[in-house]
């Protein structure tokens, strides 16, 4: 299930790069096509950021997803006042943001994690018994 999700949102993103480079060749770019070219932006950022992260540290998975929380938040809001989505009045809003992608993506992590774990005790039950 992981593979297929992974697999779908590659494939999703690179039909929304190919069909926004023929839009900005007819159109040029318009500020919601600037605004996904931000969003890749962004999510490379915080992938390099997350891949740093889990290679210099070894917490535990609660103080490393309240780090990386953290880190992501502050990142977060740094880009968006470079790019323009936020000003000193409303920069809260990332914490939202933040927090709502982080909750759907524990819980998706929690159950892909569940199926591994469940996958490898059914082989291992398997093995016992042979």
């Amino acid at each position: 299930m992981k593979k297929i999700f992974r697999d779908t949102c590659i494939l999703a993103s690179l039909m929304i790069l190919i069909v926004f480079a023929f839009s900005i060749i007819w159109a040029g770019i318009t500020q919601e096509i600037m605004l996904v070219f931000q969003l890749f932006g962004l999510a490379f950022m915080i992938s390099i950021v997350n891949n740093i992260f889990d290679q210099i540290t070894s917490l535990s998975i609660i103080y490393s997803y309240l780090v990386k929380y953290i880190l992501v938040t502050s990142l977060v809001i740094m880009y968006g006042f470079i790019v323009g989505w936020f000003y000193r009045t409303n920069f809260w809003m990332a914490f939202i943001y933040v927090t709502i992608v982080f909750v759907l993506a524990y819980f998706l992590e929690l159950s892909v994690t569940k199926k591994d774990i469940d996958y490898i005790n059914e082989k291992i039950k398997k093995r016992r018994m042979q």
